[in-house]
């Protein structure tokens, strides 16, 4: 039973499919079982693709006796011992490789765990995809010394949700490096892509060590917007329900010493939860925000007058304004893909920038007219009561929107 579902499993992934997998009747062995056949190594997989692979191990009263109680400790255990991590966040994509996450759907009354596992490509030419992958942040990232990588940290990766997608892409790249040392110590030859990039790496393991480091010092200062903060509680209170099934074995085990060792982790998480919560949440602006928005807007007026003059004569005031769309196009468009903003910033912005709804505009002569001052960048740490704090005035300008913040 367990080897014919690995073989489907593999047999989906291979042929670019997404698998939806009922372990109603599954054991601890079986999953165990199921997971060291499936995912301790990559699953080859069409280029492109990645696959995620949906377990059903649980529901309702109508379905619960169906499945084991502890279903979701024992395959969580096993995906752990394999090097997977919980993510909240995951998806079926390159960065998401070797990652889990929980989902109850009301709607059907069913549990599930989506894993989505490491994926290995078939090599197909492919030298525009190859020149790509080296240009990418991750690349650049496990290729330079140390010395450089932790100066291009604090320059493109200054908020806590962009070094996690930083330490995730490593993590991917950290896999694939150790897949080629196992071919070099089985004496396989590489081809010309691998050998280049086993070659290019240096210092991975060290670099993800510090990011790690990097990420707990973060928590520790608070140096988390109120995004962040509440996706390191649910992520922590979901160590805490694992941990919760743990110590319930445990004692049904008669094993006090793991008992109490895991009441132990169980108390920090918690600690962790009430530190996390206990800190005022920073806030971080957009770089030339209120530029942006301005030049969108003026561009979207002259677009207009394009659309309502087609097959019209424009006049003459009308085509001296249109002609500023080309300069207009170009100053967005360099604004949007400034490195200034950093890595993976658009990927993050939706825990970076939380939407904040609008307020009444003040009268002019409180600094909120034509005279007000432009968005600068910076990051500004809330205040206790929760308002969002006013930037320094007499701070010089930094090459990066984050850079103004020290340590605290």
């Amino acid at each position: 039973m367990a080897h014919a579902l690995a073989s489907e499993i593999a047999l989906d992934a291979d042929e670019g499919r997404h698998g939806e997998y009922d372990l109603a009747g599954f054991g601890k062995d079986w999953v165990d079982a199921v997971c060291a056949a499936t995912f301790a190594d990559a699953l080859r997989s069409k280029r492109g693709f990645y696959p995620s692979c949906k377990f059903v191990i649980g529901g309702g009263k109508k379905t619960r006796a169906k499945y084991d109680e502890e279903l979701l400790k024992h395959l969580t255990s096993a995906l752990r011992a394999l090097g997977f991590e919980d993510d909240r966040g995951a998806s079926a994509c390159a960065e998401c490789q070797g990652t889990y996450k929980y989902q109850h759907d009301t709607d059907k009354d069913l549990k599930y765990l989506h894993v989505f596992p490491r994926a290995t490509h078939e090599v197909e030419g492919g030298e525009g995809e190859e020149a790509n992958a080296t240009k990418s942040p991750e690349y650049r990232a496990c290729t330079c010394d140390l010395d450089e990588f932790e100066g291009l940290v604090s320059m493109y990766t200054p908020s806590f949700s962009q070094q996690r997608a930083l330490l995730r892409r490593m993590k991917v790249m950290e896999h694939a490096l150790s897949a080629l040392e196992q071919k070099v110590i089985a004496m396989e030859t590489l081809s010309d892509r691998e050998q280049t990039m086993y070659d290019s790496m240096i210092d991975v393991a060290a670099k993800i060590e510090h990011l790690q480091k990097s990420l707990d010092d973060m928590i520790k200062k608070g140096r988390l917007t109120k995004g962040e903060q509440g996706e390191i509680v649910e992520d922590l209170q979901l160590k805490l329900e694992d941990m919760d099934l743990m110590i319930k074995e445990a004692r049904d085990e008669g094993k006090s010493k793991k008992v109490e060792m895991l009441e132990q982790k169980k108390d920090l998480a918690q600690k962790k939860i009430d530190s996390v919560l206990a800190k005022p949440p920073i806030v971080y602006t957009v770089p030339h925000e209120r530029e942006l928005a301005d030049l969108k807007k003026e561009l979207n007026s002259l677009k207009k007058i394009v659309s309502e003059s087609k097959g019209k004569l424009m006049s003459g005031s009308d085509a001296a304004k249109c002609a500023k769309i080309p300069a207009l196009e170009e100053r967005i468009h360099n604004i949007e893909n400034s490195e200034e903003k950093g890595w993976f910033e658009d990927e993050c912005r939706a825990l970076l920038f939380p939407v904040v709804e609008k307020k009444p505009a003040k009268s002019a002569s409180k600094g909120t007219g034509a005279g007000a001052k432009s968005n600068s960048g910076w990051l500004t740490k809330a205040s206790t009561g929760g308002s969002r704090p006013k930037a320094k005035a007499a701070a010089p300008k930094a090459s990066n929107p984050f850079a103004m913040l020290g340590d605290d």
